[in-house]
């Protein structure tokens, strides 16, 4: 991956944040209900947690990761939710 790639979503973290639609209530019904264990979740490209956020209300765990530090120090904030800013691959 470039940097600009990286530094596109970097530079708009706070706008990226404050204006990103939600995801529909229907994909997270989907993924809880074909998981048994709730021990521990992963999003990949987290961004701000969003998902990772929602997820969090559910799982004992969650881990986001990202490429962008900017995204996830605009990151939701919960005290199961850890980030990790590192490649997606």
């Amino acid at each position: 991956m470039t940097n600009s790639v990286k530094d596109l979503f970097s530079s708009h973290a706070d706008i990226y944040a404050k204006y990103r639609p939600l995801y529909p209530i229907e994909l997270y019904k989907f993924v809880l209900d074909h998981v048994a264990e709730k021990g521990a979740a992963l999003d990949c490209g987290t961004g701000n947690g969003q998902a990772a956020g929602v997820l969090a209300d559910h799982f004992r765990e969650v881990h986001g990761t990202d490429i962008s530090e900017k995204q996830i120090k605009n990151g939701i904030q919960k005290d199961n939710l850890f980030y990790h800013v590192c490649k997606a691959e």
